[in-house]
């Protein structure tokens, strides 16, 4: 993951993974056949991984602002 120039880079990159998890699960959920290998899963969860570490650097760069 690239290191946010600021908040507002951070909070866009985080919408963008968090709205990719929920289409990517979404995708599994109404497949009706559900024949994803758990290497699509690896996929979701890097970016849910990502998306906290984002919320993590967001949280801390606000405290260094106050």
């Amino acid at each position: 993951m690239k290191r946010p120039d600021n908040i507002n880079d951070a909070l866009r990159h985080l919408h963008n993974l968090t709205m990719g998890i929920a289409e990517d699960l979404n995708k599994y959920i109404n497949d009706e056949d559900m024949q994803y290998d758990a290497e699509y899963f690896k996929d979701v969860e890097a970016a849910a991984l990502d998306a906290h570490m984002l919320v993590t650097w967001i949280k801390d760069n606000i405290k260094e602002m106050q």
